[in-house]
C-alpha cells in the first residue's frame, strides 16, 4: 500500500498507520508489541511529506504527529527531521496541511515539554 500509484491508496496507508498508533496508545501489550516497528513506520510515514497528492502529505503530518503522542521515546530520534518537515507544511498551499502540521506541532510539544518552539 505504501508504494502505491494511485495516491488514495497511499493517504489509506497513512490513515492505517496513524491508526494503529492510536489505538494501541496508553500501553499495554499491543502497544509494547509495536514499539519495536515504531521507526520503520515513522520513515514510511516521512516519505509522504513529499507526495505529489494534498491529501497524503495531510495524512502524514498528522499520523506523524499521533506517533509522536504515543510512542515518544521511539520517535525521539526522528523529531528534528519532523519539526522541519511540519514547520515547511506550515506554508503549504492546502489549508489542512497546514492546519494538521500545528496540530501536530502541538503534539510534539506536549510530548516533550522541553522542546524549545520554532
Amino acid at each position: 500500500m505504501a508504494d502505491a500509484d494511485n495516491h488514495v491508496v497511499r493517504e489509506a496507508a497513512c490513515q492505517a498507520i496513524s491508526e494503529l498508533a492510536s489505538k494501541l496508545e496508553g500501553g499495554g501489550e499491543g502497544a509494547e508489541a509495536l514499539a519495536p516497528f515504531v521507526p520503520l513506520l515513522l520513515q514510511a510515514l516521512l516519505v509522504y511529506f513529499h507526495d505529489e497528492s494534498w491529501p497524503v502529505r495531510d495524512e502524514a503530518c498528522l499520523a506523524c504527529g499521533i506517533f509522536v503522542g504515543s510512542y515518544p521515546l521511539e520517535c525521539q530520534p526522528e523529531l528534528p527531521t519532523l519539526t522541519e518537515r511540519w514547520t515547511n507544511h506550515l506554508f503549504d498551499q492546502i489549508w489542512s496541511v497546514r492546519e494538521d502540521a500545528a496540530r501536530a506541532l502541538g503534539m510534539a510539544l506536549q510530548a516533550y515539554p522541553s522542546l524549545q518552539p520554532i
